[in-house]
């Protein structure tokens, strides 16, 4: 197809645009659209928006950054629980945050549920995220939904002591490493990180391979299901360009759009007839939980309030 003489329409990816570009080339040999990405996180400055948490996109339709993108057929892609009640935004991958663990340490099957985090046989052996993360806010917030306020209030309270006084805080990134070298035992990480850094060779710089020192474990199976959040799509409330925007979302909920982002970004379809990619089914499988993300909402400042009554402290990343 011919390519288009307008400037490129503008998309973000917020950890890094090289991820991302393999998906948007398809897209614009497919469709002859030019298309930039960059490099924005949650600034809502790009004609079609990717937002990495639940939370973001809340605050993104909150401020009016979006456009109702609403339809039947998005809507018969992505279920309910995992779009906006309002038609704003849609969810267009999943992303998972399971407990890792050092494999010398921690038994297949010892850990099933976050609760068992608590246990003080862990004591001064789990790293942390800081509470001003997103993504522990979300997942905070979900056990508030599952299992009510006093459990998330001891769970917290029990699993801040385990990570030992002082508390060291580091990112995803950072605790995957303290957990491969055995500098704790246990952690929580939006399992897409360890395909970043492998993806960018962190492994021969560590002198570690992932797969033979960090194992993964799927969460609650035997209950609500393992806790997932979505990357969501959304359009620019002032874009131009909203027939191509749309577009672009159809593409990447496409068949092929999805397959692509599992590969690239390594996440999890929202469509159920795409299988993840071949890294992803190398974690083995798991089942979901099917909470709708849209009864989070209510709960950030509950969450918020847990943490700081604890002492999980915020740390600037």
């Amino acid at each position: 197809m011919a390519a288009s003489t307008q400037a490129p329409l503008t998309v973000n990816w917020y950890h890094k645009a090289e991820y991302l570009q393999p998906v948007i080339t398809a897209f614009t040999k497919q469709t002859g659209i030019p298309v930039k990405v960059t490099d924005a996180y949650d600034t809502f400055d790009t004609d079609v928006i990717l937002v990495s948490d639940y939370k973001g996109l809340t605050e993104a339709k909150k401020f009016n950054k979006f456009q109702r993108i609403q339809s039947p057929e998005f809507d018969a892609i992505v279920p309910p629980r995992w779009r906006d009640r309002d038609g704003q935004w849609y969810g267009v991958v999943l992303r998972t945050r399971a407990v890792i663990y050092n494999k010398a340490q921690v038994k297949p099957g010892e850990i099933k549920t976050l609760q068992d985090l608590a246990n003080p046989k862990w004591r001064g052996r789990v790293a942390l995220r800081s509470a001003a993360n997103v993504y522990n806010r979300s997942l905070l917030a979900s056990m508030i939904v599952h299992q009510g306020h006093d459990s998330a209030l001891e769970w917290a309270r029990s699993v801040k002591a385990n990570a030992g006084d002082p508390t060291e805080y580091s990112g995803d990134t950072g605790n995957i490493w303290r957990v491969a070298k055995g500098e704790a035992a246990l952690s929580f990480v939006n399992t897409y990180y360890l395909g970043y850094v492998i993806a960018r060779g962190e492994e021969a710089k560590q002198g570690i391979k992932l797969a033979d020192t960090v194992g993964i474990a799927w969460l609650d199976q035997e209950g609500a299901g393992q806790p997932v959040n979505v990357t969501g799509v959304g359009l620019a409330a002032g874009t131009e360009r909203k027939e191509e925007g749309l577009k672009l979302v159809r593409f990447l909920l496409s068949r092929q759009g999805q397959a692509l982002l599992s590969e690239n970004v390594f996440k999890y379809p929202v469509r159920g007839d795409v299988e993840p990619s071949a890294f992803l089914k190398g974690h083995g499988s798991f089942v979901k939980d099917e909470m709708n993300l849209n009864d989070l909402e209510l709960h950030y400042d509950e969450a918020d309030a847990i943490y700081r009554a604890v002492g999980w402290q915020a740390w600037s990343e």
